[in-house]
């Protein structure tokens, strides 16, 4: 019989076939999708200096790409919250002030917060939507006391006066009708 001669074995004491099995192996792994970067991660860590961890370069530019996605998709989510936030801002700040023309719904504020509330119930981020759900579950008030009794029949007021000096009669009804009303408008504040 012949013999086959000595053993070969690698640096580390490993039998060739052995150490051949580990590396196709390793090449197997750091060839694969789903592991190369945690593997090229663990050889930089525990070799960086080696030409082994230079051939994971791909895998830091991978790294640094998905950062930088991932900073840019955070930087855009904090934009549209910023957008969000400020038209909801504008929204309500409608809702207090009235429209441009000075029009429009105009609540107060116990109002806004009854509203908020009301849309923070229903999951509402639109202050319009959330107005128009409010006034159609809060009651309506009636007609005011001091509203004028409407009838079918109109006399003219007090005619006696105008037929002597209509111009002098009118304008005594004008100041008296605007003295009413600026008599209420100091009431309400």
């Amino acid at each position: 019989m012949s013999d086959p001669g000595p053993l070969t074995r690698s640096k580390r004491g490993l039998a060739i076939e052995v150490a051949a099995d580990l590396g196709d192996l390793l090449y197997e792994l750091t060839h694969d999708k789903k592991h190369r970067a945690a593997i090229g991660k663990l050889i930089k860590e525990a070799r960086p200096e080696s030409p082994h961890a230079a051939a994971f370069k791909d895998v830091e530019l991978e790294d640094r790409l998905s950062a930088f996605e991932e900073q840019q998709q955070q930087r855009e989510l904090e934009n549209q919250r910023k957008a969000i936030l400020s038209r909801m801002e504008a929204q309500r700040q409608r809702l207090l002030d009235g429209d441009d023309e000075g029009g429009g719904r105009r609540y107060s504020e116990d109002d806004i917060k009854k509203i908020e509330e009301l849309m923070e119930k229903k999951g509402l981020t639109d202050y319009e939507d959330g107005a128009t759900l409010y006034s159609a579950t809060v009651p309506q008030p009636g007609p005011l006391d001091d509203d004028p009794v409407r009838s079918s029949t109109w006399e003219f007021p007090h005619f006696d006066k105008f037929k002597d000096n209509p111009d002098k009669a009118a304008k005594d009804v004008a100041y008296e009708v605007i003295r009413e009303l600026r008599q209420k408008q100091r009431g309400r504040r």
